[in-house]
């Protein structure tokens, strides 16, 4: 696993070095995750990964925010808020026209949470990827989503660009697209409810 952190991270970098980014800083935030059964994880501009892990009392939010020039790194955060069992984490970038900058500012980040917990992630562009976690649904408008070992069921909204790929399910999946990417899907124990061009011949 660690190695395929790494290797998004890497792949991070590459993005960097080939869009208009400049200026980088850190951010983070964590909530204890005591209580908690659902996490809603709100992605911007950027990549995001999500993993569950057994061996963690917290839910952490760690990233990098990159802009073409420094000044936009201000408000590019990661807000971690809480209300009653659900741990809300928001990734704060602005919107920016690309005026003489190809590409605006983004966050990519990880959050690492327990594994017993229910996700909920809403993504506006960058690649998803989700992991051993108790159930999954998410909305997505762009970007390749990957999502694999899940104990309950898996839900996506898809309405955009980029492929689907989901495996070790659990219950059941199910797939709403007016996507023209591709999607994979292997091993869901549960049933498979997916749009007419995608099931398999």
């Amino acid at each position: 696993m660690h190695a395929f952190l790494f290797a998004l991270a890497t792949l991070g970098a590459v993005d960097w070095f080939g869009s208009d980014c400049q200026e980088f800083v850190p951010r983070s935030a964590v909530q204890p995750a005591a209580g908690v059964t659902r996490v809603v994880v709100i992605g911007r501009a950027g990549f995001l990964h999500i993993e569950g892990r057994n061996d963690v009392s917290e839910i952490r939010a760690s990233g990098t925010a990159c802009a073409p020039i420094e000044h936009l790194l201000v408000a590019i955060l990661l807000k971690a808020t809480r209300s009653g069992s659900t741990v809300t984490i928001e990734a704060m970038v602005p919107n920016q026209d690309g005026g003489r900058f190809e590409s605006g500012p983004k966050l990519d980040f990880t959050v690492t949470l327990p594994s017993g917990i229910d996700v909920y992630v809403a993504d506006t562009s960058g690649d998803l990827t989700i992991s051993n976690v108790r159930s999954a649904s998410v909305s997505d408008t762009s970007g390749d989503i990957r999502i694999e070992r899940v104990r309950g069921s898996v839900t996506i909204d898809e309405d955009g660009s980029g492929s689907v790929d989901v495996s070790d399910v659990g219950g059941d999946f199910t797939l709403r697209s007016k996507s023209s990417g591709s999607v994979d899907y292997h091993r869901v124990a549960g049933h498979v409810s997916i749009p007419d061009r995608y099931r398999r011949k």
